[in-house]
């Protein structure tokens, strides 16, 4: 399975009922692997399966999340090449982007919580709908030293043109064969968008939603549309880093919508209704899918030529 959310922790499993939720499937089963239905119960991003259109993604395939991995240390290692034949001797393959004295650099953090939200009690009643600031992330670390200028001007070349500069040169080597760069890059997270909007106006995701929403308002808080809608409540005051400011009222707002989450298995009923939205979308699309994969592993499987060759 794959792991959605930013931060999983381990809680204590009670049992609670999931009569209501979604016309009484699964109703008084506790914390079960599955309703009658079939339909998953979810409430760690650990228990949500994999979405059909998951193994189309550019990560979905045999190298699996070491994917973008792999291919930035095949560009690395291309395009270290190429600037050695530039005359650069010793240049490094993960070098640090040149930059001017004095910049600032400023870091935007993002969290995934996946479709519907957190599963995290622990982690809700503790920073709400943002996180700790202590374990936020900065920019990924180069291994090698800084570019110069002079290094920055070969390696990126016109950065007005597409593919210029060494760092061009080493896309274009591991895109050779791939058809549709851009349909291979965009045309999955296209349609998985497609489908979540198609979703959201499913009858049984909106009556799981106002289950989840009742159940919100009777533990004393306010109504929401849905959790993507009590996440991003104005209220909470996120800052220029996205971070919210954790108060009384947000925190347990926070736990309320996961534990009425858990209670009514809202996001079980989410990935019910959206894999069967998107088994139809390979079904109508699938020439389209195909093709999308098939560019995915020429890529990577040019990728595996170059560190072969070393």
């Amino acid at each position: 399975m794959r792991r959605r959310g930013a931060v999983c922790v381990a809680v204590a499993v009670v049992a609670i009922g999931c009569a209501g939720g979604d016309g009484g499937a699964g109703a008084g089963a506790g914390h079960a692997q599955t309703w009658a239905d079939g339909t998953p119960v979810v409430w760690t991003d650990d228990e949500m399966p994999d979405l059909p259109l998951r193994k189309y993604e550019f990560d979905g395939g045999d190298h699996g999340e070491d994917a973008h991995r792999d291919m930035e240390s095949a560009v690395g290692l291309l395009a270290q090449r190429c600037m050695v034949r530039h005359g650069f001797a010793g240049f490094p393959r993960d070098p640090k982007p040149f930059t001017m004295a004095g910049t600032v650099t400023l870091t935007a953090v993002s969290v995934n919580t996946g479709p519907v939200g957190s599963y995290d009690p622990e982690q809700a009643g503790r920073w709400g709908y943002g996180w700790d600031p202590a374990r936020a992330s900065g920019p990924r670390r180069h291994a090698g030293r800084m570019m110069t200028r002079e290094e920055s001007e070969v390696y990126y070349g016109d950065r007005r043109a597409e593919y210029s500069g060494c760092s061009g040169e080493a896309y274009r080597r591991i895109q050779r064969g791939v058809r549709d760069v851009k349909r291979m890059w965009t045309y999955v997270t296209e349609r998985e968008y497609t489908v979540r909007e198609r979703a959201e106006r499913e009858p049984r995701l909106r009556r799981a939603y106002r289950a989840w929403a009742d159940c919100v308002v009777d533990k004393g808080f306010k109504r929401y549309t849905d959790p993507v809608a009590a996440s991003s409540d104005k209220a909470w005051r996120r800052g220029k880093d996205g971070n919210t400011k954790h108060t009384r009222r947000e925190t347990g707002t926070a736990v309320a919508d996961v534990e009425c989450k858990r209670a009514h298995n809202t996001a079980g009923v989410w990935w019910a209704v959206t894999e069967r939205l998107q088994r139809r979308e390979l079904v109508e699309h699938k020439a389209e899918f195909d093709s999308v994969r098939a560019d995915r592993d020429r890529l990577l499987s040019n990728v595996r030529e170059v560190m072969a060759a070393g």
